[in-house]
């Protein structure tokens, strides 16, 4: 058995260090990964599970994105880049937006402002991230 990659063939030390490398990789990975799943269940306990609220059927097609039912947006509109990866551990369909009034990162829709405000307490209660609620007509004012 002959391990290249492309034309070039791997002398046996290459050969060597790629299997140590790929020994140690799956060694190491599973206990990375145990650990990153357990550090995001703690910080999205307040969620029985990752939830979408951004997702909905369209006929046939799945969309992400604003649901136009659900005017009360809780959202985020500081420390996006450090912010969206740990709202997404906890809502994976939280997206990265703008509007005229600059970007912001739309966490969740709904019908109703009760809601909204038990979701941004939570968010906050949690992942110690401070979120807000915004009617959707302040965004096209």
């Amino acid at each position: 058995m002959s391990l290249s990659i492309g034309d070039t063939d791997l002398n046996p030390f290459q050969k060597f260090i790629c299997c140590l490398a790929t020994a140690s990789t799956l060694l190491i990975l599973p206990s990375v990964m145990a650990s990153a799943q357990s550090q995001e269940s703690a910080d999205c306990g307040f969620l029985v599970s990752p939830q979408e609220f951004n997702t909905f059927e369209n006929d046939d097609r799945i969309v992400i994105g604003q649901v136009s039912g659900r005017p009360y947006i809780v959202l985020l509109t500081h420390d996006l880049e450090d912010s969206l990866s740990a709202i997404r551990a906890c809502i994976p369909d939280a997206f990265l937006t703008s509007s005229r009034l600059g970007s912001y990162i739309h966490i969740a829709s709904f019908n109703n402002y009760r809601d909204a405000k038990e979701l941004t307490e939570q968010i906050d209660e949690s992942l110690n991230i401070d979120v807000r609620i915004i009617h959707r007509s302040r965004l096209r004012q």
